[in-house]
């Protein structure tokens, strides 16, 4: 083990001890807080070169789900047909999407956590939109 070291250090002309670590990317902080009577089930750490997004699902004991997204892009709610808008808290406004019991709102902001998505599984739009409201988002 310690020839792999010696080797490794010479490729790149310093000893293992001047070795440098690399700076940690950006972790992104998550946006949605539980509402009342949802509890958090799962939060998921994904890692991209530059900086980590942020995967949080809530519960409720009706089953219903809220999946928050920091920083982890990708085509929310794809298919989804505009079903109204929502007014955010930061001041935007966004397009609310979904039908029956799936409802997704999505933004970017910019910079590396600058994408954010809501998705609730199990709400009728009118639970989805309360849920918003009392996490503070809209």
């Amino acid at each position: 083990m310690l020839v792999v070291l010696s080797v490794l250090a010479g490729c790149t002309g310093r000893t293992a001890e001047q070795q440098t670590a690399l700076p940690s990317p950006t972790k992104c902080r998550a946006l949605a807080v539980a509402p009342s009577g949802f509890k958090v089930t799962e939060t998921v750490e994904e890692r991209y070169p530059d900086h980590i997004g942020i995967r949080i699902t809530f519960r409720d004991d009706r089953g219903r789900r809220l999946h928050s997204f920091t920083g982890v892009p990708g085509e929310f709610g794809e298919g989804l047909p505009v079903a109204g808008s929502a007014h955010l808290a930061s001041g935007e406004d966004v397009s609310l999407i979904g039908k029956d019991q799936t409802w997704v709102i999505a933004w970017d902001t910019g910079g590396l956590c600058g994408s954010h998505a809501l998705i609730g599984n199990g709400f009728t739009k009118e639970g989805f939109i309360k849920a918003l409201k009392v996490s503070g988002v809209i």
